[in-house]
C-alpha cells in the first residue's frame, strides 16, 4: 500500500467492477482530481493485483460473476499483505445491498449507483485521509514503540552500569571500614602497650635498677648468700620481661615471617609433669598445683610450643587469682580420640558482666583489682585452642573458684598463615620454666 505520496498524486485507487461504463466514468472522474487509477473486471483478478501492489483503497462492486464483493473483501481481509486495505462497496440503488453483512466482511464505506460524483471523490477522500492518518499513527507507534525500546535498553544498560559500579563502591566501602577497623585496632594496640610498659615493665625494671645500685655500691660488704639473693631477684625480673615482650610480640603479627611448625612426638604425661614441677619449684609461687592424670597419655603428634602456651597460660591463671594459701587442682584425662584438661582453682572468680569478653585481647576483668597482667593470655590460649579445633569451657562464682575445661582433639592442628605466624615468636623461646602472665 502506498503510504507516501506527491502533491499530483492523492492516492493509489484500484477499482473492481464488471461493467466498462462503471470503471471508464469512475476512472476518469478520479484520475481529473489527480489519483492514480487501477481497474480491474474480476474478483480474482483484483486479488492478485492488490496483493502484488496493495492500492491506498478498493472500490469493490458487489455484483459480479466469480467472487462476488463480500467473498472478495472476505479474502482481503485474511490477506496480510490486503487486510488493511479501506474497501467502499459499491452497489445500484435497485440492488438490495446487506449493510450489517458489508460492515462484517470488512467493509469501510458503500456508495449506490447511480453515483453521485461529489460523494464518490468525498466518501474516498474520507477513507484514505483516514487511512493515512491510521497509517500515520501506526508509524509514530511504531516509532514509540522503538523509542522505547531504546529507552529501556539504555535504562537496563545504565542500571547494570550503576550496579557494577555501586558492588565497587559498596567494595571500597569494605575495604575502608576494614582499614579503619584495622587503624583503629592498631591505635588500640599501641595505647594497651603503652599501658602494659607503664605498668607491668615498671616493677621488674625497678628491681633490676635498685639491685644493680646495691650490688655496684656495697658488693664487698654482702655476703655469699646476700649476692645471690640479689643476682636471683635480677634473674626473675629479666625473666619477667622476657615473658612481656614475647607476649606482646605474639600478637604484633604483620612483622613477624612464616615459619614451618612440625608436629613432634611429645608424651604428655612427662610433658605436663614438666610444667607442673616448674610452677611448684617456683619460690614466689605459695599455692601447690595438685597434678592427677587418666587414661591414655602417652606418645602422640604435638606442637610443645602450642601445647605449653595453653597449658602453661592457663596454670598461671589460675595460680594469679587465687589465695595465697589456696591450690590449684590440674586433671589431664586422655582417650583414644581426646584429651582433656581440667584446671579448677578457689580464687576470686569471674564476674557475670565480664565472661562475654573474657577472650578479647587486653581484656580485665572488674574484680582484678591490682593483680597483674597484660590482657592477653586467655586469647593466647584461645586461638591455640581453635587451632587445634579443640574447645575451651569455663564455670565461675565469684569468691568461689573458677573451672576451666579444654577439650583437644587427637589430630593434626590447623596451621595457617595467621597461627604460624603468632607462634613464631613462641619458637624462640628457651625450655625455661616461666609463670605464663594471663588475667581475666
Amino acid at each position: 500500500m502506498n503510504s507516501s505520496l506527491n502533491d499530483t498524486n492523492k492516492g493509489d485507487i484500484l477499482i473492481v467492477d464488471d461493467k466498462i461504463d462503471n470503471l471508464r466514468l469512475l476512472f476518469t472522474t478520479l484520475s481529473r482530481e489527480g489519483y492514480e487509477v487501477r481497474r480491474m473486471l474480476s474478483g480474482r483478478k483484483a486479488l492478485k493485483a492488490a496483493e502484488f501492489d496493495p492500492p491506498d483503497l478498493i472500490l469493490l462492486d458487489i455484483k459480479m460473476p466469480d467472487l462476488d464483493g463480500y467473498e472478495v473483501c472476505s479474502l482481503l481481509k485474511k490477506n496480510p499483505q490486503t487486510a488493511e486495505i479501506p474497501v467502499i462497496f459499491l452497489s445500484a440503488l435497485s440492488e438490495a445491498i446487506d449493510k450489517v453483512k458489508a460492515f462484517e466482511v470488512g467493509g469501510a464505506d458503500y456508495i449506490t449507483k447511480p453515483f453521485q460524483l461529489s460523494e464518490v471523490i468525498a466518501r474516498i477522500d474520507n477513507q484514505i485521509k483516514l487511512r493515512r492518518l491510521q497509517n500515520k499513527i501506526k508509524e509514530q507507534n511504531q516509532l514509540l514503540h522503538n523509542l522505547n525500546q531504546d529507552l529501556e535498553a539504555r535504562v537496563e544498560a545504565r542500571t547494570e552500569e550503576l550496579k557494577q559500579k555501586n558492588q565497587q563502591l559498596i567494595k571500597y566501602q569494605q575495604k575502608l571500614s576494614q582499614a579503619l577497623a584495622k587503624e583503629k585496632e592498631i591505635s588500640r594496640f599501641k595505647s594497651n602497650i603503652i599501658k602494659i610498659i607503664n605498668h607491668e615493665f615498671r616493677t621488674p625494671l625497678t628491681i633490676i635498677f635498685a639491685s644493680v645500685e646495691i650490688l655496684e655500691k656495697a658488693l664487698n660488704k654482702l655476703n655469699k648468700e646476700q649476692q645471690e639473693n640479689i643476682f636471683r631477684r635480677i634473674q626473675e625480673a629479666v625473666r619477667q620481661l622476657k615473658f612481656l615482650f614475647e607476649e606482646v610480640l605474639f600478637f604484633e603479627q604483620e612483622n613477624i615471617n612464616n615459619i614451618d611448625l612440625e608436629l613432634q612426638d611429645v608424651n604428655l604425661r612427662k610433658f605436663t609433669e614438666s610444667i607442673v614441677e616448674e610452677f611448684n619449684s617456683n619460690n614466689k609461687i605459695s599455692q601447690t598445683i595438685e597434678l592427677e592424670m587418666e587414661g591414655n597419655l602417652e606418645y602422640f603428634k604435638w606442637n610443645p610450643k602450642v601445647l605449653r602456651q595453653i597449658i602453661a597460660n592457663l596454670l598461671s591463671n589460675s595460680v594469679k587469682f587465687s589465695p595465697d594459701t589456696g591450690s590449684v587442682y590440674f586433671k589431664v584425662i586422655g582417650d583414644k580420640e581426646q584429651v582433656k584438661f581440667i584446671i579448677k582453682d578457689d580464687g576470686i572468680g569471674i564476674p557475670q558482666g565480664d565472661r562475654d569478653r573474657l577472650f578479647e585481647s587486653f581484656y580485665r576483668g572488674d574484680n582484678v583489682g591490682n593483680i597483674g597482667g597484660t590482657g592477653l593470655g586467655l586469647s593466647i590460649v584461645k586461638k591455640c585452642v581453635d587451632l587445634y579445633r579443640g574447645k575451651i569451657e569455663f564455670s565461675s562464682e565469684v569468691d568461689v573458684g573458677t573451672i576451666f575445661t579444654v577439650t583437644l582433639p587427637l589430630s593434626e592442628p590447623v596451621w595457617d598463615s595467621e597461627y604460624s605466624d603468632l607462634l613464631e615468636t613462641h619458637s624462640r623461646k628457651d625450655e625455661m620454666g616461666r609463670v605464663g602472665e594471663i588475667n581475666t
